[in-house]
């Protein structure tokens, strides 16, 4: 069976057929463009839009963006049998997905370059990340996705962690086999997704991530190499629809799917992971992670913008507003409960409304237990912070994180106890939190602020030279880094000021007037810094000006350099 011809009425349609010698391609009296009417008239029918473009126009004036394809009168030789006659006829033929540039022959058989995936979403660029420290957040967070219930697939962390071992991020040993390890495990994910549309994106980024992976680390000669590409280009193929258009809810999750990469990539990515965020949700607006990843991304960029971390900031009720739906959308989403909590405690009248939602989650995965112990360090209950992180340890995978914020919490009942006068207890927390920092260091060896605690715990222990000496090696690490050198000179500074007996001395005053230069810089150079800690009333600037005007005031020079220090800070609106 066959759908009946249109009517002669409609369109005419023998002859339009190559086969047609009779006029095939002009109105009954051999004037106008026949065809070319009907071609436009179907093409319209499909609700495209169909636009003439003569061979005298200027082909730069195309947006190829904005093209599924196009429709070629090409002309043709005509023969009877062997023998050709010299005329040529003109006949139709189609070019489809112009995105993939077909149009010229030699890129034809790399179309796939186009299609989305890891490769292609320019992860890479602009991005200073710790590697390490990565791969022990996704891999804590993968430990729980069959042990707990998870909101959404693990496809887009897996996808995403199987590029991470081939990807060019410093510090990274390429790793074909074990990306294709992640591959293998997102491909059985793939085929627990009941959503066909979410299904078809993640196959789509897993097909084209691996060809790529041939691309970069394949033996061209090899016979299995080229069979396993051109399978996965015929897969791919299958899958993407023979060049048609994909739907607007796979072009959905394929956004979300980049959105979860650039999202863990920095600070550098944050606004582009919004933006693909955004344009996902505003198709699939049913999505619980996706709303909670929005909620973050919104908070992660107004935080550093605030004088301080713990106030109210614009976005605040957007903010709010995304993780309610993503609650709304999955019920069991306790991390979305724990970051809606820790907003909800900063704003006034709101406490307790906090606290019922934390002490409603559940202790099951590494990230809400972190998120929960967070939030009571926060409100001081250091003994509750105590007890859930604690929790953590007994998980396959924790996280860095986690052993940094348990020696957040003995750092601060050392404090407590030194404050009591109960020196024996404050000596056993100071060495529980250098055992948990050392914990995190071996996960994460470039943790800044582990390494910070731990110089500054050696001089709580009278080892003063070896918390200066670690110190020091702390500023040779990031000497090419001012965003990290900073936190590094301004500790170092309080370190040998706290040890000298509180007492300024010119050794310090020089570390607190770098600190300034190099905060300046910062301030001018670098974008995505976390201004708050620089600007705020409790930032570096602020602090190192009051310790230096109260030094300079006992030196002889010193009216010269308070001018100095008072004009380098003239623009930023800090009392002199």
């Amino acid at each position: 069976m066959r759908r009946p011809l249109p009517s002669k009425t409609w369109m005419n349609y023998a002859k339009l057929s190559p086969g047609s010698v009779v006029n095939p391609h002009k109105s009954m009296l051999g004037l106008g463009n026949y065809d070319v009417n009907v071609i436009m008239r179907a093409v319209q029918s499909k609700e495209c839009e169909a636009i003439w473009w003569d061979k005298r126009r200027d082909m730069k004036d195309l947006n190829f963006s904005n093209i599924i394809g196009f429709i070629l009168n090409i002309l043709s030789p005509l023969q009877f049998g062997f023998v050709s006659v010299p005329i040529r006829r003109k006949h139709w033929i189609a070019v489809r997905q112009v995105d993939r540039d077909p149009v010229m022959a030699e890129n034809t058989l790399d179309w796939w370059k186009n299609v989305p995936c890891h490769f292609t979403w320019d992860l890479e660029d602009g991005v200073n990340v710790d590697f390490k420290a990565t791969l022990n957040n996704l891999d804590s967070k993968l430990e729980t996705c069959h042990e707990t219930r998870w909101e959404g697939s693990p496809c887009a962390l897996l996808l995403f962690r199987g590029y991470l071992e081939v990807s060019k991020f410093d510090g990274v040993t390429p790793n074909r086999e074990k990306a294709e390890e992640f591959f293998k495990d997102a491909d059985e994910e793939i085929k627990n997704v009941t959503d066909s549309e979410e299904q078809k994106a993640y196959t789509i980024v897993s097909l084209a991530n691996r060809l790529w992976i041939l691309e970069h680390f394949g033996d061209e000669t090899d016979d299995e190499t080229s069979l396993n590409r051109e399978t996965l280009i015929r897969k791919l193929e299958e899958v993407w629809e023979s060049h048609k258009e994909i739907s607007d809810k796979v072009k959905a999750h394929l956004e979300a799917t980049a959105a979860f990469a650039l999202s863990r990539l920095g600070p550098s990515k944050y606004e582009e992971a919004e933006v693909r965020y955004r344009k996902a949700i505003a198709v699939i607006s049913t999505q619980s992670s996706w709303w909670h990843s929005l909620g973050l991304l919104i908070g992660r960029q107004a935080v550093p913008k605030t004088q301080n971390r713990e106030e109210c900031y614009d976005g605040m009720e957007e903010e709010i507003d995304c993780y309610e739906k993503a609650i709304k959308f999955d019920p069991d989403n306790d991390s979305a409960r724990c970051d809606l909590a820790l907003l909800l405690a900063k704003v006034p009248g709101r406490e307790e409304d906090a606290k019922s939602i934390i002490d409603g989650t559940k202790d099951n995965t590494c990230e809400v237990i972190i998120k929960k112990g967070r939030f009571y360090r926060r409100q001081k209950k250091f003994l509750e912070a105590l007890y859930v992180l604690q929790k953590g340890e007994d998980l396959k995978n924790p996280r860095s994180e986690l052993f940094f914020q348990i020696s957040c919490i003995y750092f601060h009942l050392g404090l407590q106890a030194g404050r009591m006068k109960d020196f024996t207890r404050k000596s056993e927390y100071v060495s529980s939190e250098r055992e948990y920092l050392d914990k995190c260091l071996q996960l994460e060896p470039t943790h800044l602020y582990a390494k910070i605690n731990k110089a500054v715990s050696f001089g709580k222990s009278r080892q003063f030279r070896k918390g200066e000496e670690l110190f020091r090696e702390i500023i040779e690490d990031q000497k090419e880094n001012p965003r990290y050198l900073i936190d590094a000179k301004f500790s170092f500074a309080k370190y040998v000021h706290c040890y000298n007996n509180n007492r300024m001395s010119a050794e310090v005053a020089g570390m607190l007037e770098e600190v300034i230069d190099l905060s300046l810089r910062v301030l001018r150079e670098i974008d995505h810094y976390e201004n708050n800690k620089i600007t705020g009333e409790n930032g570096y600037l602020e602090k190192s000006r009051k310790k230096l005007v109260e030094f300079y005031c006992t030196q002889k020079d010193g009216e010269d350099k308070l001018k100095d220090l008072g004009d380098k800070l003239s623009n930023l609106s800090l009392e002199n």
